[in-house]
């Protein structure tokens, strides 16, 4: 021991018996705390993470799902850890009984159900291709049909034919349409017709150009036509006549008219500015003769259209080309508010489909004596189409997802089941179906949006695994926990 202050050793003191009682009792304290600190947790985790209990819960059916979160489901009702949504019961044919000990199926993948879970939801072999894959057959039961509104019809087989009406749009036929250019280059002095619309006869003057060249040309002319005048009677120079036709004939070339060169002759006196004048009659739909401008060869100074004969093209549906013959009757009527319908014939159809409106042109030749029917104008276009027997359902029974066109067909015991389905044109309101469905079957026409939407979430269901294989609600909150 340390010295004390006086200077002698310090002896240990040896604790008494009420001491020594008190330190034992404290140590028994110390571990009775500790045992139970661990008994409660061992017992949370086994209660939670216990194998019996884990097998209690595969061994139970999964009675309730999640509407928003499928894979989601429990033997008891509460709710989903998700959402927190009320959990809903599972349909008796839908449920999935769990064996305690039973291996979890495998999730599908891309969100389709399983070949074992699309089998038993829609009654179909393994591997048919009947139904798509993302929905499945669903019961629905009376009352519940009247409460969604569900409607069926029957499978027609009706002659389809009728009418067709689609927009049509006016244009001149490229038979009936000129062009008016000068043959040589020159400069525009006068004009004569000066906007599109008018209408104009064969051989009326345009417009006036003076051309170096034609100028030239006419001085050649007339210089041939006095050296051969001035030969004498009778025996003129080796040569002259033919001289004077190539020259006659090279100003025709250049668009001359035979009034313009027996007045060449006559006065004996160049014209300065020419004629150029219609080649047709019909209805100026282009001018670009400008007073000043230059005009070239290449230039086009005037469109003259005949519109005695006018094209209608009418825009058709690629489902509805199959039974546009050609030759075949229609009718087109103008969205003027005066305007009669006219007859015509299809003329042709043009092979090639138009990539964002997905038609093609349908080409009709109207008789227009009066010109009422001008370029450009929009009309409608009325074809008839022969008649053929064929299946029809109305078009509200066809679901289109852009991969797929299916319906939903009644069986007994009110189950409805997708089939697949190939739709033809699109005819007042009906479509054609090619394959899929037999006359007299009935298919849903209203409600199916509901119906399509149940037999989708089942799907779902069919194709998540069993309850063993997915955590119930309880589960999740304890791994939370």
């Amino acid at each position: 021991g340390a010295p004390d202050p006086a200077g002698e050793p310090r002896r240990s003191r040896a604790p008494s018996g009420a001491e020594r009682r008190s330190l034992r009792v404290m140590a028994v304290v110390r571990w009775l705390l500790l045992l139970s600190v661990v008994g409660i947790a061992g017992a949370t985790v086994w209660r939670f993470w216990g194998p019996a209990e884990h097998a209690h819960s595969e061994a139970r059916e999964a009675r309730y799902y999640c509407p928003m979160h499928p894979q989601i489901r429990s033997p008891d009702p509460g709710e989903c850890p998700i959402c927190f949504m009320r959990l809903e019961p599972i349909p008796a044919d839908r449920r999935q009984p769990a064996v305690a000990g039973a291996a979890s199926p495998a999730p599908a993948t891309s969100g389709a159900p399983s070949a074992t879970g699309a089998q038993a939801a829609s009654g179909a072999p393994a591997g048919s291709t009947s139904a798509p894959p993302e929905v499945v057959a669903v019961t629905v039961g009376a009352d519940q049909q009247r409460a969604i509104g569900l409607v069926t019809a029957p499978v027609e087989r009706a002659t389809v034919g009728g009418r067709l009406r689609v927009p049509g749009v006016v244009s001149a036929t490229d038979s009936g349409r000129s062009e008016v250019r000068v043959r040589a280059p020159g400069f525009v002095e006068r004009v004569a017709v000066r906007q599109t619309g008018e209408r104009v006869r064969r051989g009326q003057p345009l417009v006036y150009v003076y051309s170096p060249e034609i100028y030239r040309a006419q001085a050649e002319f007339l210089a041939a036509s006095r050296w051969s005048e001035a030969a004498p009677a009778g025996a003129p120079p080796s040569g002259a006549p033919e001289l004077v036709a190539a020259a006659r004939r090279g100003l025709e070339l250049l668009g001359l008219s035979r009034g313009d060169l027996d007045r060449i002759s006559r006065t004996g006196q160049p014209i300065r500015a020419i004629a150029v004048r219609a080649p047709a009659s019909g209805t100026i739909t282009r001018f670009g003769a400008v007073l000043g401008a230059r005009a070239d060869p290449e230039t086009v100074l005037y469109e003259i259209s005949d519109l005695s004969t006018v094209w209608v093209v009418a825009s058709v549906h690629e489902r509805d080309l199959g039974a546009v013959p050609i030759g075949a009757p229609a009718r087109f009527s103008s969205a003027a508010a005066d305007a009669t319908a006219l007859t015509a014939r299809v003329d042709s159809v043009e092979p090639s489909i138009d990539e964002p409106t997905r038609t093609s042109r349908v080409r009709l030749v109207v008789r227009n004596p009066d010109g009422r029917l001008l370029p450009g104008q929009y009309g409608e276009v009325e074809l008839e189409l022969p008649g053929a027997p064929r299946l029809l359902v109305p078009r509200d029974a066809v679901v289109r997802t852009g991969e797929r066109t299916y319906v939903y067909v009644a069986a007994p015991g009110d189950r409805f089941e997708p089939r697949r389905v190939t739709a033809g044109r699109e005819r007042e309101g009906r479509v054609e179906i090619l394959a899929g469905l037999s006359e007299g079957e009935r298919v849903v026409t209203r409600g199916g949006f509901m119906l399509d939407s149940e037999s989708r979430l089942q799907a779902s269901l069919a194709a998540t695994p069993a309850a063993g294989g997915a955590s119930s609600p309880a589960h999740r909150h304890g791994s939370e926990e």
